[in-house]
């Protein structure tokens, strides 16, 4: 009995694992930013109060338009990146198209915030765990038996095998997502 139960709780570490890969990629992307703040010309300081700090709001945004917003030159036939940050907001606003660039954007913003991580860990495993929940429940219930529940990990994705009431049950996580998309599974089931 409990083969739904039972199978979601073993599988849950696979998605435990998918979080703390997505935060671990964020937090390497934000030292990045850290990196290039250092250097003296890049951040932005704040310009309306006395104190000479950065402006992060303003300095994230900065960081994604000077590294990663690209142009198309027709001089050079390709597309290159900006060499002056553009005081003009109409110029900066460009990059606002482009919805990569902007969660790229949100998500290093997301990071300046006390405790982050753990609020995002939660939400992250709750929606995963939603569509993997999905995916177990097309073939089964909490009536089946279910046995030899295997969690097996590997590069790019993750399989969940089982003996439910003498049938072999297998899901496959494939690992999908990147910028525009945090990191998830998608999920294939199957009961034979």
């Amino acid at each position: 009995m409990n083969a739904l139960v039972n199978i979601q709780l073993e599988a849950q570490v696979i998605v435990e694992q998918l979080a703390d890969r997505q935060i671990s990629e964020m937090k390497q992307r934000y030292n990045e930013y850290q990196e290039w703040v250092q250097i003296a010309s890049n951040p932005v300081m704040r310009r309306y109060y006395e104190d000479d700090s950065i402006d992060e709001y303003e300095s994230i945004f900065k960081f994604v338009f000077m590294t990663q917003y690209k142009k198309y030159d027709r001089e050079l036939g390709k597309y290159v990146l900006p060499t002056v940050y553009p005081t003009d907001r109409k110029e900066q606003r460009g990059m606002a198209y482009d919805k990569g660039l902007i969660f790229q954007v949100t998500e290093l913003r997301d990071q300046t915030r006390a405790n982050w991580e753990v609020s995002y860990r939660e939400q992250f495993i709750a929606g995963n765990m939603i569509k993997l929940n999905r995916a177990l429940a097309k073939h089964l219930t909490d009536e089946m038996t279910a046995s030899n529940i295997n969690v097996n990990v590997g590069g790019d994705g993750a399989e969940v095998t089982a003996v439910v009431d003498n049938m072999v049950f297998r899901t496959f996580g494939t690992l999908c997502g990147g910028y525009i998309q945090c990191l998830h599974y998608r999920y294939r089931s199957s009961l034979k």
